[in-house]
């Protein structure tokens, strides 16, 4: 399945990310540019970040597998998000842009104080070091598989890749690279899906449509349709909250006004919409091709049809194309991880170190801490990847999951409201969390299917997926609707004597009330010498990419390697030219 050419394909990519970080390192002046880029990126380089961030490498793992399973069913797990995004675009994200912080926890000092803070902190910074080794686990498995290397060789490479990315470059380096591996994923698993319907077996797309496994189009064989509205409908209302939550904030954060902040979404919406009906069809086609021998191929997964959508690919690509998917594949979950390395060192500097630790701590210092940071928290990352090998089958280990998935929409719902509503005590945030988790446990441990027969629809038996749609459906419902009943009525516990608070409240809001415009010429021109950087790295990537057209390939594949190549050399000089324009028409302005 793999050969020396994607291997290459593998090799440039890591020394790739590795010279982003490196040319990036001396743009951090302080903490304001290593952990939101200076709040002066255009929308365009925010959008594709934010996009990226979206999913991981599970839209090409887990998700493929659950599509050669049950086929369109997933795709409403990417769609739950666009009603949510259109809430984001309408009323939050430009609040987000007006906080004027630099972290968002930041904010929740202002809007909750010192103490909400602290708590917020923790409870957030080691889940997210943990589970991000548990996805750097994940992905380093299957990869490993593909590849046919060592696990751990896979998991140091990839994790140390990561670090050095955050560490070295900060926000500059991980929104840079995030753009152009955009159109790495975008270009590649478009090939894969043209490639794969144009197969003589699968006879385009009205042939894959009827050859399809029956439980494709017909999915009351594993879950009744009333079950299949409620799983979308939790879905969207958790998606509603954590989405529009103050700690989603750091791409907004990053952004030059509040217009930018809402072009911001554009790529997102569009993504969100097109890349699952694309992602959707490699699956299918192995489901239609190898639906009974899947575990064959992939012996060595512990679910075989996860490896689904680089099975497809395998068939179809070119030679030398597949480690370019994989690099994708690798690229989808590192957006995640590089930046939650830079927000969580992002949490820990400027949430604990400084208002408790170095009160009086000065940027240049501060900055060095910064990087030190990233660099500890990326090896605890990497160590929680190895450890979870032996962890999986512990009790520990699954009630740090729970408390994780518990933790997540409780902590989102005080954050989202806190941006509307004014008077509440300064305690509502972390009570908030509290209840919810008390909550989340409850349902999770003595909530059961069988104790709402009497309402119908809801008969037995009910079937796995019916189950855990049940529970995901409870939670959401009981837990979101209580924790949004104890956080409203906690304001008749506001206390307007409270000088130092309602002060710190109103200035909050009135942060909120205060459009932030591109009226600085220095923004400007620091935006265009960006720009033209990044417009430079994907002329790098695309000639790369373009060069693979030396591989002995059939036409039609050399064919391939040129329109990936060329779709970066397209952008890349586009970018360079709008630049070279933005440098002329700013005063001061020079192309690097």
């Amino acid at each position: 399945m793999i050969t020396g050419y994607d291997l290459i394909s593998v090799a440039f990519y890591v020394l790739f990310i590795l010279g982003v970080g490196l040319s990036y390192a001396r743009r951090s002046k302080d903490t304001s540019d290593y952990f939101r880029a200076g709040g002066m990126m255009p929308w365009w380089v925010t959008g594709a970040s934010a996009w990226m961030a979206g999913f991981s490498a599970w839209s090409f793992t887990g998700a493929a597998g659950k599509m050669f399973t049950t086929g369109p069913y997933s795709i409403l797990l990417f769609y739950s998000i666009l009603i949510p995004l259109v809430v984001l675009l309408l009323f939050t994200c430009h609040r987000f842009r007006r906080m004027q912080v630099i972290t968002p926890f930041e904010a929740v000092r202002l809007r909750f104080g010192p103490g909400s803070q602290l708590f917020f902190t923790w409870a957030r910074l080691p889940f997210m070091l943990i589970f991000g080794g548990v996805t750097l686990n994940a992905v380093g498995v299957f990869m490993a598989a593909v590849l046919g290397a060592e696990t751990p060789l896979v998991i140091l490479v990839l994790g140390t890749s990561v670090t050095m990315l955050a560490m070295l470059g900060g926000a500059f380096g991980v929104v840079a690279s995030d753009f152009v591996q955009m159109f790495l994923v975008v270009t590649v698993t478009v090939l894969v899906t043209v490639l794969a319907l144009n197969q003589p077996d699968i006879g385009g797309l009205s042939g894959m449509i009827e050859k399809a496994p029956s439980a494709h189009t017909n999915w009351s064989e594993f879950v009744r349709p009333q079950f299949v509205i409620l799983w979308f409908v939790a879905l969207m209302i958790t998606k509603l909250f954590e989405e529009n939550s103050i700690d989603k904030s750091a791409k907004f954060l990053m952004v030059r006004s509040d217009r930018d902040a809402r072009l911001t979404l554009v790529i997102p919406l569009i993504g969100m919409v097109l890349a699952p009906l694309i992602w959707l069809v490699p699956p299918t086609v192995a489901a239609i091709r190898h639906g009974g021998d899947i575990g064959e191929v992939f012996s060595t997964l512990k679910f075989p049809e996860e490896g689904a959508f680089v099975l497809t690919a395998s068939e179809v690509l070119p030679t030398g194309m597949l480690g370019l998917l994989l690099c994708g594949i690798f690229a989808a979950t590192m957006t995640s991880m590089d930046a939650g390395l830079n927000q969580g060192a992002g949490i820990f500097v400027r949430n604990f170190y400084l208002p408790f630790l170095r009160p009086d701590c000065s940027e240049k210092r501060l900055l060095i801490v910064s990087k030190i940071a990233t660099g500890v928290f990326g090896g605890i990352m990497v160590g929680c990847a190895f450890l979870w090998e032996t962890m999986r089958d512990m009790q520990l280990f699954d009630l740090l999951t729970q408390v994780a998935i518990s933790l997540g929409l409780p902590m989102s719902i005080p954050l989202f409201l806190g941006l509307f509503c004014r008077k509440t005590p300064k305690w509502a945030g972390w009570s908030t969390v509290l209840v919810g988790l008390a909550g989340s446990f409850l349902v999770r441990f003595w909530l059961k299917p069988e104790m709402f027969e009497w309402i119908p629809g809801m008969e037995g038996p009910f079937l796995p997926e019916e189950v855990t749609t049940f529970r995901i459906f409870a939670s959401v419902i009981l837990v979101g609707s209580g924790c949004v009943a104890w956080f409203f009525a906690s304001r008749l516990f506001y206390d307007d004597e409270d000088l130092e608070y309602v002060a710190r409240v109103d200035e909050f809001f009135g942060r909120l009330e205060t459009p932030v415009e591109l009226n600085s010429v220095a923004r400007r021109k620091e935006g265009s010498l960006l720009a033209g950087s990044i417009g430079k790295l994907c002329l790098i990537y695309g000639a790369f990419v373009s060069l693979l057209v030396l591989i002995p390939n059939p036409v039609a594949g050399r064919l391939c390697f040129l329109v990936c190549g060329g779709v970066m050399l397209v952008v890349g000089g586009l970018i360079r030219v709008i630049h070279r324009k933005g440098s002329k028409e700013t005063p001061g302005a020079e192309s690097d």
